[in-house]
């Protein structure tokens, strides 16, 4: 079995504003997000992510307007953590590692999403919203597909794999709402595509799974023309 993860620092190069490298003196050590909560839950995020990644926390200040966390690693490295309520249910999170190392700062995030109700969009009846769509096209024809959908859908990248009978692309929103596109092999012209949108079944996620089938069913239809 062949595994590809995109490194997390190409991840956070290709990130866009909703998760975004932001200049605070450095920006090289510096990732920015949006998530869906308010800033209490985030901040109680911040504090149990910071403790799973073994960081020792040397000053914590907040409120329910959002609060800054300050904490070192073992190295004596400075990571601190920024949250500002941007609206009741919304709120902006800053992630700073000294002297410049963006990977941690993302996996930072990554955890403290996964904290808040946010990690990685799966299916099932305890999943995301999902909807599928089967192709009569090869497996790796869908990726180059796959990656149009996300750009032209503004979603954030995290994670790809892949091996020799599927494939998953990861990514995330505005507000930090994961994102999955996922295929599998069928057969040799045929691939079934699964759009996961969420972590939670809703109309509003339902309604954007089918935006991403609709999208990548264009995308595929263009790349089949110019054929």
């Amino acid at each position: 079995m062949r595994t590809l993860t995109l490194s997390l620092m190409t991840a956070a190069a290709m990130m866009v504003p909703s998760c975004q490298d932001t200049d605070l003196g450095t920006g090289a050590n510096t990732v920015e997000r949006d998530y869906a909560r308010t800033a209490p839950d985030a901040w109680k995020a911040a504090v149990r992510s910071a403790e799973a990644s073994g960081l020792q926390i040397r000053s914590d200040r907040n409120d329910k307007f959002g609060g800054e966390l300050v904490a070192s690693r073992a190295n004596g490295d400075e990571v601190r953590i920024d949250i500002r309520s941007l609206s009741e249910q919304l709120s902006r999170v800053t992630v700073r590692v000294e002297p410049g190392d963006r990977a941690l700062a993302t996996m930072i995030h990554e955890r403290m999403a996964e904290k808040m109700g946010l990690g990685a969009a799966r299916p099932g009846l305890f999943g995301g919203s999902s909807i599928e769509g089967t192709y009569l096209t090869d497996l790796e024809s869908c990726r180059a597909p796959a990656r149009r959908t996300f750009s032209a859908l503004d979603i954030t990248p995290t994670g790809e794999d892949v091996h020799a009978t599927g494939w998953r692309l990861d990514g995330r929103l505005k507000d930090s709402t994961p994102i999955r596109i996922a295929a599998q092999k069928e057969g040799d012209l045929k691939t079934r595509v699964a759009f996961i949108a969420g972590s939670e079944k809703n109309e509003d996620l339902k309604a954007f799974a089918r935006k991403m089938r609709d999208e990548f069913e264009a995308a595929i239809h263009l790349e089949s023309s110019s054929e």
